[in-house]
């Protein structure tokens, strides 16, 4: 399978009808779906020698222990890191900044092939998560935005208004 196209375009997709759904309120509802959507691409292709593990402990120099949000193991060595941020009402970029210093430290410590900053967002505008990138994050790491509320062409998603107000009494 190859995760990189299917997690920059498929996945937040799916995240966002989870949203539309009333599947996905925190945080923790959307590392649920993920693992859901992640798992369920591994079996669809069939593959054997990949496995998923949401907040497993990896130990880091001096004996710190980090659990990243999803980690994706090949032939049981850590492939791919996602961390996940749900920003349903208001980005927080300091949660984001924690993150890139965790992966950062993972890079450098596990020898990671990619890692993923994925955020689901409501807000007026389409971010531009991928700012100017740092030397290590060059071939390493990918944000990837979904944003519940607009397209990326910044048209507003047909039933949004609809839908957070259902959100907002569900939440």
């Amino acid at each position: 399978m190859k995760a990189d196209t299917w997690l920059l375009n498929d996945l937040p997709d799916q995240l966002i009808t989870d949203w539309y759904n009333l599947q996905i309120f925190n945080e923790y509802d959307m590392q649920v779906a993920t693992y859901y959507w992640i798992r369920r691409e591994f079996e669809r292709a069939r593959s054997e020698n990949w496995s998923v593990r949401t907040q497993p402990s990896l130990k880091m120099s001096g004996g710190r222990i980090v659990k990243p949000d999803i980690v994706i193991f090949k032939n049981s060595v850590a492939y791919d890191v996602l961390e996940l941020k749900c920003h349903l009402d208001g980005i927080r970029e300091t949660l984001l900044d924690e993150d890139l210093g965790k992966l950062k430290e993972m890079k450098t410590q596990w020898n990671l092939r990619h890692a993923y900053q994925l955020v689901l967002y409501d807000d007026d505008d389409v971010l531009r998560l991928d700012h100017d990138k740092e030397p290590w994050m060059k071939q390493y790491l990918t944000f990837v935005g979904a944003n519940v509320r607009r397209h990326d062409s910044r048209r507003m998603r047909h039933g949004y208004e609809e839908t957070r107000a259902q959100w907002v009494r569900w939440k």
